[in-house]
């Protein structure tokens, strides 16, 4: 349980980094992460700043389907049009809900994407369209994680008697024109679709020298190009419980009034959270129903009580046993879509 906390915690860590800090044996700490890896209860993954790379906005789309369709046409037909949407890097469907999250390069290209989707379930697979809400998030007037934020999940769930660790804060980004090489670029994307592999084995995908690679991945890490996380599949652990909470704020609350007032658990134990004034959205992971009441009401009963919420909020639960990953935090078609490598 250590290992993987702290593996989640910084996915950079070496084993004997790890071993130092909880006062282990190397080898048992890279035997634990061996099995965790090979079993897929965790798996890694290289995260680019697309704020870096001139993208200027996120995209959050729910929504609901019709309970009279087939869940297999549902699926199928969502599996399908995220294939060829690389725009979205995230989303789940299960019972009649859906979640879809995604990157554009401007408010055109967000636009030509709901229209995309609407092309798509026309004729026969009309009736399999969810009524999706879109909800933008721009880089500069919105605060984020942009990465995972599963270490005090973890904790919190294994209750380990070791310290909390620091919850990956919501934070600004400024939007900035992509400075990069075509070399660059390729291997930022060997990264973001091989996290796991060395730069030895990125070199002939990338068509450079290991030296070259290796020259250019630290200047990628130096300048945040990407950040490495490692994410667990907490369903492996009995999690039963996703849940998307979506709030609508009132503006003349006062935007960092709320942020400095808020529970600290209500970012603090979202993986992946997205914020502006006006709106936000909190993801969380929950073993079970128990869990969230016990965890999630009393979260949203400050922001009840303060007065902040303009609309009340619109919570989804989806039941993990009957949800299907229709993308996981996978990033290697946006960026090609934003390079333009390999298209």
């Amino acid at each position: 349980m250590m290992v993987l906390l702290s593996m989640v915690e910084d996915a950079t860590r070496t084993d004997r980094e790890i071993a130092e800090l909880y006062d282990m044996n190397v080898g048992t700490v890279a035997a634990v992460r061996r099995r965790l890896v090979d079993a897929g209860a965790v798996y890694y993954v290289n995260i680019p700043s697309f704020n870096k790379l001139g993208c200027e906005l996120m995209g959050f789309h729910i929504g609901s389907t019709d309970p009279a369709v087939s869940s297999d046409a549902k699926v199928s037909n969502y599996i399908e049009f995220c294939s060829k949407a690389p725009q979205i890097y995230d989303a789940i469907i299960g019972g009649n809900s859906i979640a879809l999250y995604s990157v554009f390069k401007n408010a055109t290209e967000m636009e030509k994407f709901i229209q995309s989707h609407n092309r798509f379930f026309s004729g026969s697979k009309r009736a399999s369209k969810a009524k999706l809400d879109t909800t933008t998030f721009p880089y500069s007037i919105s605060r984020g994680t942009y990465a995972t934020n599963f270490a005090p999940l973890v904790h919190r769930f294994f209750k380990l008697d070791v310290p909390m660790p620091k919850q990956r804060p919501t934070m600004s980004v400024e939007v900035e024109e992509m400075d990069l090489s075509e070399n660059e670029q390729r291997v930022l994307l060997a990264l973001v679709e091989n996290p796991m592999v060395s730069d030895r084995r990125i070199a002939p995908l990338a068509k450079l020298s290991r030296q070259a690679v290796t020259r250019i991945r630290h200047k990628l890490e130096e300048n945040g190009y990407y950040i490495s996380v490692c994410v667990p599949r907490l369903y492996k652990w009995g999690f039963e419980i996703y849940a998307v909470v979506h709030a609508q704020f009132r503006l003349d609350f006062g935007w960092s009034g709320r942020l400095q007032q808020q529970p600290k658990e209500s970012t603090e134990l979202s993986f992946y959270t997205l914020s502006k004034a006006d709106e936000g959205v909190g993801n969380y992971m929950i073993s079970s129903f128990q869990d969230y009441v016990t965890s999630v009401d009393p979260l949203l009963a400050w922001y009840h009580k303060s007065g902040a919420f303009d609309d009340d909020p619109e919570i989804t639960l989806f039941p993990l046993e009957q949800c299907i990953e229709l993308k996981t935090f996978e990033f290697g078609p946006a960026l090609r879509h934003i390079t333009g490598i390999g298209h």
